[in-house]
């Protein structure tokens, strides 16, 4: 009886944690708009959610855990199925939906464009009200992680927080980026399901030079042909990222054959 009065506790504490593990997570980063420098943040989920003491942790290539400040979201709101805008460059309109970069107050890490590479978590307070340094190591507290670099390769600086947000449960693979061209203009997530889980494969990246889809892996970019046959065949044999096409992600099977068989099928617009 002991046992089963200790196991209903520890269930129910269990099912507090995740609900408001849940809640915060449902602030998500939906967008990179690198042509105006502005980020969107999303409420997918079924209630406002009070932005005070969520800080950013950033990094690029040169530079690496670059922080907000403590007091940067203070007195915002993100209202159900609602946006809010971060502006980098520092030219938001005002209003209670958008707030400069200038304005969070600690360090963000610049530029934040599409060549190079750039990695970014948006954290949340734990129990204590507050997220302190101890705090950016631990996983459990990021709502959201978005990396991306020119041509999808791992750069060492800008994945410095990647592995808390693979072991967070917000992030597939520390390797695994989003690939961006140096004219990229946007990056936006497809995924309307609300799910923590993300990874390249849950993202659209707008180049006006750029793949076409998914199987649009070489050169000439824009077009389908042998050559994005012969790349792909690479990449699968050297289990290259630019191969996991398809679910389980991180396995190298006949799902992402046939997901490139698809894209490929599909043809460019």
């Amino acid at each position: 009886m002991k046992l089963i009065m200790k196991l209903s506790v520890l269930g129910a504490f269990a099912l507090c944690g995740s609900s408001a593990h849940a809640g915060e997570r449902d602030v998500q980063i939906r967008s990179i708009d690198f042509e105006t420098g502005v980020i969107e943040l999303f409420n997918c989920g079924s209630a406002d959610i009070d932005m005070s003491q969520w800080r950013f942790c950033t990094h690029d290539e040169d530079e690496f855990r670059r922080y907000t400040a403590e007091t940067g979201l203070v007195g915002f709101t993100i209202e159900l199925a609602s946006s809010f805008f971060v502006h980098t460059n520092n030219d938001a309109p005002g209003g209670s939906d958008s707030v400069n970069v200038s304005a969070l107050g600690g360090v963000f890490a610049t530029p934040m464009d599409a060549p190079g590479a750039f990695g970014m978590g948006l954290y949340f307070p734990d129990a204590d009200g507050v997220v302190g340094f101890p705090d950016f190591g631990n996983g459990a507290q990021i709502a959201d992680h978005i990396q991306w670099s020119e041509g999808g390769g791992d750069d060492l600086s800008a994945d410095e927080r990647s592995d808390e947000a693979v072991l967070g449960g917000v992030w597939t693979s520390e390797t695994a980026w989003i690939t961006t061209q140096a004219d990229s203009t946007l990056i936006t997530l497809d995924d309307v399901t609300c799910s923590e889980l993300h990874g390249p494969k849950d993202y659209t990246v707008t180049s006006p030079n750029g793949p076409c889809n998914a199987a649009d892996l070489a050169e000439p970019l824009g077009t389908l042909d042998f050559t994005d046959v012969v790349a792909f065949l690479t990449a699968f044999g050297t289990m290259d990222p630019a191969a996991d096409l398809a679910p389980p992600i991180g396995t190298f099977d006949f799902t992402d054959v046939v997901a490139f068989l698809t894209a490929f099928g599909s043809g460019c617009p």
